[in-house]
């Protein structure tokens, strides 16, 4: 019940609204990520990052779940720990906000994007 309660406090009935198709580059995109696109494209991996990269609507949260069991040994109490786009950031919606190198946190190591 902890999970809902923590959920429902951090919704953003913004995040709610339909994306638009914008073409960016002869490639269709949604348009947060058009309006984002400069931050993806400076995005710099980490030596130990995994990316998880899929087609769009093809199984991606699936896999980060997997990802994450399989990092955590199947403990599903770690993986219980929070909402999935919490435990692995989804960067072409929600970008990252840049950080200073010190200030990484340990969820940084995995990524999950969808862009062509």
């Amino acid at each position: 019940m902890e999970f809902l309660r923590t959920a429902l406090e951090e919704f953003d009935p913004k995040l709610m609204k339909r994306s638009k198709l914008v073409e960016v580059e002869g490639t269709s995109l949604i348009d947060n990520t058009a309006e984002n696109l400069d931050l993806l494209r400076n995005f710099k991996a980490q030596p130990n990052d995994l990316l998880i990269c899929t087609y769009p609507k093809a199984g991606t949260t699936w896999m980060q779940e997997i990802v994450d069991m399989v990092q955590h040994g199947g403990n599903k109490q770690k993986c219980a720990r929070g909402p999935i786009y919490k435990r692995i950031p989804f960067i072409d919606l929600f970008p990252m906000k840049p950080v200073s190198s010190g200030e990484i946190s340990s969820w940084r190591q995995w990524e999950r994007f969808s862009l062509p």
